[in-house]
Parts: C-alpha cells; sequence; structure tokens
C-alpha cells in the first residue's frame, strides 16, 4: 500500500499513473501535474493547458476556482507531496545507492569533483548531483537547472543512476533544497560541511535560519532510523560553524573532523601552492591537485575524509585526488600561449572574491585585472562589500553585468558602487563581453586576469530571456585572435 497520498488517492480512484511532472508543457497522457506555486511561476494558471495534454490528476495547495474534467488532490503541503510521491513512484531509488550529501556556502562543487575522481578511481560507478550539470559514470546526463534538483527530476534521475549500477551518489545539497523538501525520503550515509558564510539571505531571511537549513542534512545521518550502513558527519573543525555541529552531534553519530589549523581526523601540512597546482600531505601521505589556493586543500581534506570514512586508503585516494584535471569555472585558467595568467571564477560573493585574491597574492609579479558583476533578484547587501574588495585587491576594475534577470541593472551598479566611493581604478561597461576584452586587452606580461561571478555558466540571464554567453569562450576568442 501506498504511503504517498497522492499515489494513494490515485490508487483509490482508480488512476493509473504513466510519469509526474510540475511543468504543463511536458505532460504525457495519464501524468499526474503539480501545479507549484514558484517564485517567479504559479502553476495553477497552467492547469488547464495540463488537462488538455492529457493529465490525469491535478495537485494543488489551491482549490480550482470551478470544477475540473479530471482528478484533483487538494495537498496541505506540496513540497512533501511531492517528494513522497516521486520516492513512491521511481521505486525508492536511494535506498539501494551510498549517498553522499555536501553542503556549505562554498566548496560543494569542488569537493564533488574531487570525490568523485577518488570513487572511480578506487573502481566504483558514480552518480553525482551539483551545481555545473548531473552526470553518471563521469558522462553528463544533463545541465544542471538547481544545485540540487526538485523531488521529480531528483528522484527520476536516481533511478536512471541505479538502473546504470551507480553504486555511489555524490551530492550537491543547497540550502533551499533542504528547506523546500527536495532532499525529503532520502537517507545519507555521509554528509560533508565545508563552511558558513554569507549567502542566500534573501530566501532565508538571518543566518540562523540559513545554519538551520544546512543542519537538516546532519540530523538525517544521525537519526536513529536513518537504516544507511557505516554513517558519518564530515565536518570542516577550522569553521566556527562547524564547530557548532560538531558539538551539537557529539555522542549521537561519528564524526570525523577535518582541518588545517585546527588538531582533527585528517589534517593538511607542508602546503605549496603554485599558479598551476597546490601540493601537500594528509595524515603524512603526499597530496597534489591541479587545483588552487588554500581553500582547495580544504576540499581535498573533505574529500578525503569521506572516501576514507567509507573504506578507501589514502594511497588510493591520492591518485583520485591527483587525477582531476580541474573543475570548471572554478579558478580556471585559460591558456593560449599567452604571456599574462587569465582565470574564470564562480567567485558571486565578498568572501569567495576575497578567496580568489589571496590565492594569486603570493605570485603577483604585474598587475592584477578584475571583471565582476553581481546577480540580480539577490542579496543585496553583499554588493557595496564585494565592490570595496574589488577596488582594494585588483589594481583596477571592470564592473559589468552578471545575470541582472528582471532587476534594473543600473540599480545593481549603484548598490556596487556604494562600496567604491572614493576609489578611481575601476570602469563601468555593462556589456559583459566588452568588459572582457578591455581587461585582457590591457594584460601585460606577468598580469594576472580575473573574470569572476559566473564560472561554469554558459548563459545570460537579462529580464526573463536567457542568452547564451560563456566568459570561457570569450576570453578564448580573444586570445586566439591576438596568436593567431
Amino acid at each position: 500500500m501506498y504511503k504517498s497520498a497522492v499515489l494513494a488517492f490515485a490508487a483509490k480512484e482508480q488512476i493509473q499513473i504513466k510519469g509526474l511532472t510540475f511543468r504543463s508543457q511536458e505532460v504525457q497522457p495519464g501524468d499526474v501535474f503539480f501545479a507549484l506555486k514558484g517564485a517567479n511561476a504559479d502553476g495553477n494558471l497552467f492547469i488547464q493547458d495540463a488537462i488538455t495534454r492529457g493529465a490525469a490528476l491535478i495537485v494543488s495547495a489551491q482549490k480550482p476556482s470551478q470544477p475540473l474534467s479530471v482528478a484533483f488532490f487538494h495537498s496541505q503541503d506540496i513540497d512533501k507531496d511531492m517528494a513522497d510521491a516521486a520516492y513512491e513512484f521511481y521505486d525508492c531509488p536511494s535506498d539501494a545507492l551510498v549517498m553522499y550529501g555536501i553542503t556549505g556556502t562554498k566548496g560543494k562543487t569542488s569537493i564533488a569533483y574531487l570525490l568523485e575522481s577518488v570513487l572511480q578511481n578506487a573502481g566504483h560507478k558514480v552518480g553525482v548531483f551539483g551545481t555545473v550539470n548531473y552526470r553518471a559514470g563521469g558522462k553528463q546526463i544533463c545541465q544542471a537547472p538547481n544545485t540540487t534538483p526538485a523531488a521529480l527530476t531528483l528522484f527520476k534521475l536516481l533511478a536512471q543512476m541505479k538502473r546504470e549500477n551507480c553504486a555511489d551518489v555524490v551530492m550537491e545539497v543547497s540550502s533551499h533544497a533542504l528547506e523546500l523538501q527536495r532532499v525529503r525520503n532520502i537517507w545519507y550515509n555521509t554528509a560533508v560541511f565545508t563552511n558558513l558564510q554569507r549567502d542566500h539571505l534573501d530566501f532565508h531571511k538571518t543566518f540562523e535560519n540559513y545554519f538551520a537549513a544546512k543542519v537538516k542534512l546532519f540530523e538525517n545521518v544521525a537519526d536513529k532510523k536513518n537504516p544507511k550502513q557505516n554513517r558519518a558527519l564530515i565536518i570542516n573543525a577550522d569553521d566556527p560553524y562547524g564547530q557548532r555541529l560538531i558539538k551539537m552531534f557529539s555522542g549521537r553519530v561519528r564524526i570525523v573532523a577535518f582541518g588545517i589549523e585546527t588538531p582533527a581526523d585528517f589534517t593538511a601540512k607542508n602546503i605549496h601552492e603554485f599558479l598551476t597546482h597546490t601540493s601537500f600531505e594528509i595524515n603524512g601521505v603526499p597530496m597534489q591537485i591541479n587545483l588552487l589556493g588554500k581553500h582547495n586543500v580544504y576540499n581535498a581534506l573533505a574529500a578525503c575524509a569521506s572516501a576514507s570514512a567509507n573504506g578507501i586508503s589514502l594511497t588510493d585516494i591520492a591518485r583520485g585526488l591527483c587525477a582531476l584535471p580541474g573543475v570548471p569555472g572554478r579558478m580556471e585558467r585559460i591558456d593560449e600561449g599567452q604571456d599574462f595568467f587569465a582565470y574564470v571564477d564562480f567567485a558571486y560573493t565578498n568572501e569567495s572574491l576575497q578567496r580568489a585574491f589571496d590565492t594569486i597574492r603570493p605570485f603577483k609579479q604585474g598587475k592584477v585585472f578584475l571583471v565582476f558583476g553581481c546577480g540580480g533578484q539577490r542579496d543585496r547587501t553583499k554588493r557595496p562589500l564585494m565592490g570595496r574588495t574589488a577596488c582594494q585587491e585588483a589594481d583596477y576594475v571592470f564592473l559589468t553585468n552578471d545575470n541582472p534577470r528582471c532587476e534594473e541593472p543600473q540599480q545593481i551598479f549603484n548598490d556596487i558602487l556604494a562600496g567604491m566611493k572614493g576609489c578611481t581604478n575601476y570602469t563601468v561597461l555593462p556589456d559583459r563581453a566588452q568588459a572582457i576584452t578591455a581587461a585582457l586587452a590591457k594584460a601585460q606580461k606577468n598580469d594576472i586576469v580575473i573574470v569572476a561571478g559566473k564560472g561554469h555558466e554558459d548563459y545570460q540571464l537579462v529580464g526573463t530571456e536567457k542568452r547564451h554567453f560563456s566568459d570561457q569562450e570569450t576570453v578564448r576568442a580573444f586570445l586566439r585572435s591576438k596568436h593567431v
């Protein structure tokens, strides 16, 4: 008998369910249509369209204003009902998989790539849900509309990963996903905490709410009802919120701590940074990653602790870490034979922008040029902070559009410029391609150009339009035109 209220209702009404969706344009005959009321669109406005396309059952938190021609289920908690229906409809796929959940403000994507590389080099077939894309066995399934997909997509893809014989699934678990119950019904073997910094306050309102959302992942692993074997929390002991987590869960579940400054189960020493790679030792074993900066040593520690907690040796971990060539859009070097350095980085908060500058500072021989902007309809409080850091740390700044979305670009610039008062080392160039080429054109031998904010993204959101745009492609096109 179904535990899902939606599927139980369908069975009682003798409705044969063929599929589940929350997008009316994707409805096929026999599908359940979940009419979600989101931030940008209200699914209730598309109920008739779904019925026309053959929906067999409509689920909504809002009662219809007039009788419908198909069955209707009134949901008291549509996020919960959607997750429950997806879990059972796709035959509980996560139950049979080793599930790794990674959460925190920064580092999730890099840890996911590093851990995937370690597991693959140890002979495991791995599925990954992350900010860049969703993939199985190293092959992309699809691009990622969200860091953690909605429950219907999530369980459908988990079922696919199970059919393709993936044994492990590595997931970046966002605070939004935890709050909106996207990962409801998934029991995790391992939960990883990276750090906590200012972000997403437009959604969570307060920092404590943000932290509370993250805590839900660790409660999942510590829960006595969790049937998974070999459960562990992997926690950054150098982060104050990591210390809070350690105190909260001490004695409830196995905790594996990692750090550089604080005594921990896994520590890194003899760190040597270069503009091409980073070397160090973890618990005395030599390691090398093709990623830059001390923050990536923390990411390697997290991947190492996670893999070790699941039985992989440090020697195998070292091979797996070194095998990863890089992470898309994370201080990604663009080299077309030019005599200066060019990097594309996903830095979109003040902390991550500062981290990019900290990474390249020891190697600075010439000037540093920065191209950046801030996304529209997102946390405005970080904008002046980023403006101030940009002007203080870079020799010259090209302020440009990021993803303005439906916010007026000039308002975004005004917020950033509030932090740049008194500075003269910047130019505002709204066209992102022009800003990038202007920065590259100014660069001389041994200078460093950082294009920040969009990282791996190959689009720009302007109003309601999604336009193709890639920082990497733009940088490469300019550099190649100068070296033909």
